[in-house]
């Protein structure tokens, strides 16, 4: 029996430690091995510290002195640095023999339990930031951050797709090629849509870990439902802003945009001018051609206008077959009518569509800032009757 009490240290799984009172180990049991990777004979004589994690060092001392003073030391948690430079999590239990002046520990390896409350704490926070993400930068920068706590991360890039165009990059050369060494690569994908790829340099060859790829494929799914959020909030303030037939701005940008003009010309001390076009017998197109082909020669009629503006005007359809363009900079009202002539003349140009040549033809209204007005409403009513006006007149000059 005694025999049996006297191996009972060489046969636990946990480790034995017997540390004097300078802090140096008199004995340890061969569970060190599998705990820390060294023999009990390489740590026996050395001091303990050297083997504690630098940043838990201090608090293992005021520890260590507890237990020296009589109290002790039960469930504490520090690291240790194991022989291949890896960390330990540990948690030991120790008392002090006043008898045998030694001080006398079982250390228990926690790391699994460590690893996978840190895994579980990380995934919170890429859910967490993934919620609170308004950006895709803003997103990618706080998944790295959070990774690097997790994996060897040195560096992440994020390309989607299409034309592989960068999103995000924390390396110097911004990506990786497919084949890099110890790059690895994550798809993002949402509702099916693949939408491009992580590129993480881990810094090192062959497959992950079961775990390692988990993590991985959490933080894609999260990226990509972030990717599929934000894609779907720019469609929805794109349609609230911008004509979904034509693309050009619809009546609510276009007041946006009136808007700012009038505060530019006053600011200035400039004019500005507003053109109300209105195609002529659109009604006609649609009931003798179809619908299809009134929304191809809306379509094209945006085209056209647009082509005979300047890049910082805006030309944006109000309704219908109405159009406007607004010119800011305008020196006089024949500039306002030289733009308006070459709209009515681009817009008459026939076109075919569906096997059909039509030849559409334009009234032009034109209102000045700040002769016609000086808001939004007294404009638009002032070029409004002068496009009807201009309609009246060509449908006389026609009889």
């Amino acid at each position: 029996m005694t025999d049996a009490l006297a191996r009972l240290p060489e046969l636990l799984l946990d480790a034995v430690f017997m540390v004097d009172e300078g802090g140096r180990i008199v004995f340890v049991n061969p569970a060190c091995r599998a705990i820390f990777g060294y023999a009990p004979e390489e740590m026996a004589g050395r001091i303990i510290l050297d083997f504690i994690h630098p940043d838990d060092q201090a608090r293992t001392v005021a520890e260590m002195g507890h237990v020296l003073n009589g109290r002790p030391g039960l469930g504490f948690e520090n690291r240790y640095l194991r022989k291949d430079g890896s960390v330990a999590h540990i948690m030991w239990s120790a008392r002090w023999s006043p008898d045998h002046r030694l001080r006398i520990g079982v250390a228990r390896d926690i790391s699994e339990r460590k690893l996978a409350e840190q895994r579980q704490a990380g995934m919170l926070a890429l859910a967490t930031a993934a919620h609170g993400a308004e950006t895709l930068p803003e997103l990618f920068c706080a998944f790295e951050r959070i990774l690097q706590g997790l994996l060897p991360l040195r560096g992440m890039a994020v390309v989607l797709q299409p034309g592989e165009r960068l999103a995000y990059a924390s390396t110097p050369s911004g990506s990786a090629p497919p084949d890099a060494a110890g790059w690895h690569h994550v798809s993002l994908s949402a509702s099916g849509i693949a939408f491009g790829e992580m590129r993480l340099d881990l810094g090192r060859h062959g497959a992950l870990a079961a775990r390692d790829i988990d993590l991985l494929e959490f933080t894609a799914g999260q990226a990509g439902a972030v990717i599929e959020r934000l894609a779907l909030h720019a469609d929805l303030a794109h349609a609230a802003r911008y004509d979904e037939l034509t693309g050009l701005p619809n009546r609510r940008l276009f007041q946006d945009r009136i808007l700012s003009a009038i505060a530019r010309c006053r600011r200035g001390q400039s004019r500005g001018a507003l053109l109300f076009i209105d195609l002529d017998d659109f009604k006609q197109v649609n009931d003798q051609h179809g619908h299809v082909v009134g929304d191809q020669l809306l379509h094209a009629i945006a085209r056209r206008i647009t082509s005979c503006v300047r890049e910082a005007d805006t030309v944006a359809r109000i309704g219908g077959d109405e159009f406007v363009a607004l010119l800011e900079n305008v020196a006089d009202h024949a500039q306002a009518e030289a733009v308006a002539r070459k709209i009515q003349q681009v817009i008459a140009t026939p076109l075919v569509l569906a096997g059909s040549t039509l030849q559409p033809h334009a009234s032009i209204g034109i209102a000045l800032y700040p002769e016609h007005g000086e808001v939004i409403d007294q404009l638009m009513r002032h070029a409004d009757q002068a496009m009807y006006a201009a309609k009246a007149a060509r449908k006389a000059a026609a009889a």
